[in-house]
Order: structure tokens, then C-alpha cells, then sequence
């Protein structure tokens, strides 16, 4: 769960501040009942931090009953108060019809009020509207535009969708070496389609020269991400190769493995 800004904690009073951190700390500690007395007082005296938070917390059912209605409540008051991440949640939350009727065509409207904002998730979800054609005229180049916003900062599945319509050529000519980049990217984060998808292009030669060893190691790395799908091609591509060429790539499916797992290390902390 990610909380308020520096910048939106300055607007609090000191108080409410040690309120907020109060909450957070008994969170973490796992009080969930003292984090939500914290959070629902300041949530009630219109802090949009302590809405969306608790707005999540309803979402999730993470120490108190699932409620999507409640949650789409404060998660509402948080988004006119125009927090972006509240206003991309709310977005998801229309998109999906969590706790409101679906609707597409307002998911998209609070998807790209939180967008022009620089929130990843409505960068990225607004992207995904315009390239499936939902609640908004399809359009190859928004979407485009979008998910390269969110991509460069740092959003997995943007990066994943992206490279896929490079790699498709999806409203623009294919172009495989811009596919790798986004796909490599994604794939650093764990995401199991862009690692599926490295092992391909390694393997037909796509961007770049044709690999064995390359494509051993990118499917290897799917796997240990929990794709078992990926087991057939690995050993497949591991049959047209040498014992000594075999040996090599199974050290740089480790090499792999291991920034991957360091990478979610990171993550966590």
C-alpha cells in the first residue's frame, strides 16, 4: 500500500500528521483496528491521504469485512480532493465495477484526470482504454502515448504492453529492437509474459542475433518466475544444444535468476 506524499503531509496539521504516522505504524505492526481509528478520524475531518487509504483497506478487506461500496465512498471523496493515485483507483474501480456500476466511459474520464497528473496507473489504464476501444474512441496513438508515459516510469505491465505493440506492430510498423528494450525492462521486474516473449525473440532471432543460450536463460528465468508452461520450450531449446553450450547457458539463467530475485528483494524493502 503506498501513503501520502511529502508534499501532501505538509498541507496536514501536526496533529493530524502524528495521527497519520500513528496509523501507519500500527498498521505495519499489524493493530489493524488502531490504524483504522487513526485513519477514519482524519478520513471524516477530509484528509484525502487517510480517504484513499482507507478506501484501499475496504477494497481489500485487510482488517476489517470486504466492502467495495464503502470503499468506492472514500476513495471518491479522496479523488475530488484530486490525489492522482485516488483518482486512477477510482478509475479502476469504474473500470472494473468494484463497488460501482461499470462504466468505461467514466473510468476513462478519472483515468486521464489522474494521467495528466503523472500517475502510472491512470497513464497506464488510460493507455489500455484507447487500444481496446473502451469508453473511448480507439486510438493507437493515445494509447501510445500513454503507456510510454507510464513505462518510462517504471510501470511493468505498461512496459509489457508496449513492447507487445511494437513487437506486434499494433498501430505502429513492428519494431522488434524497441520491443526488446520494453520487454527486457519488464522482464527485469518479473513480469512472466516479457520473459516468455525475450526467450521467443532471442530464439527466432527477432531484434537481435539468434541465441540458444539466450533463449535457454530467458525461458529458465520464466520458470523460476513461476510459469511452468515454459518448462517444454526450455528443454526443447536445451536439446539442440551441446553439453558445453548447455553448461553456459544454464549459468546465465542463473546470473538471470538471481537479479530477479535481488530486484523483488528491493521491492519488498
Amino acid at each position: 500500500m503506498r501513503f501520502t506524499a511529502l508534499s501532501l503531509l505538509l498541507l496536514i496539521s501536526i496533529p493530524a500528521w502524528a495521527d497519520f504516522y500513528e496509523g501507519l505504524d500500527a498498521y505495519q505492526r499489524g493493530d489493524h483496528a488502531a490504524a483504522l481509528k487513526s485513519w477514519r478520524s482524519l478520513a471524516i475531518q477530509g484528509n484525502a491521504s487517510a480517504q484513499y487509504d482507507l478506501g484501499l483497506v475496504y477494497l481489500s478487506g485487510q482488517g476489517l469485512k470486504k466492502d467495495p461500496v464503502k470503499a468506492s465512498y472514500w476513495m471518491r471523496k479522496s479523488a475530488y480532493q484530486k490525489l492522482p493515485r485516488a483518482m486512477a483507483m477510482l478509475g479502476t474501480m469504474y473500470e472494473q465495477g468494484l463497488g460501482v456500476a461499470k462504466n468505461y466511459k467514466e473510468a476513462g474520464t478519472w483515468y486521464h484526470r489522474a494521467a495528466e497528473e503523472g500517475d502510472p496507473l491512470g497513464q497506464f489504464r488510460l493507455g489500455m482504454l484507447y487500444k481496446m476501444g473502451k469508453g473511448v474512441t480507439r486510438d493507437y496513438a493515445q494509447a501510445m502515448h500513454w503507456l510510454l508515459f507510464a513505462s518510462e516510469r517504471g510501470l511493468a505491465p505498461a512496459q509489457y504492453n508496449l513492447a507487445t505493440m511494437y513487437y506486434r506492430g499494433e498501430g505502429v510498423p513492428k519494431r522488434f529492437h524497441k520491443a526488446l528494450k520494453w520487454h527486457t525492462k519488464a522482464a527485469s521486474q518479473g513480469n512472466t509474459n516479457s520473459l516468455i516473449t525475450l526467450g521467443v525473440m532471442h530464439f527466432k532471432g527477432e531484434g537481435v542475433d539468434r541465441n540458444l543460450k539466450e533463449a535457454y536463460s530467458w525461458w529458465a528465468t520464466a520458470v523460476a518466475a513461476g510459469d511452468e508452461g515454459s518448462t517444454r520450450t526450455r528443454d526443447a531449446v536445451a536439446a539442440m544444444m551441446s553439453k558445453d553450450e548447455l553448461r553456459d547457458a544454464q549459468k546465465i539463467a542463473d546470473q538471470k535468476i538471481s537479479r530477479l530475485m535481488l530486484n523483488k528483494d528491493k521491492k519488498k524493502h
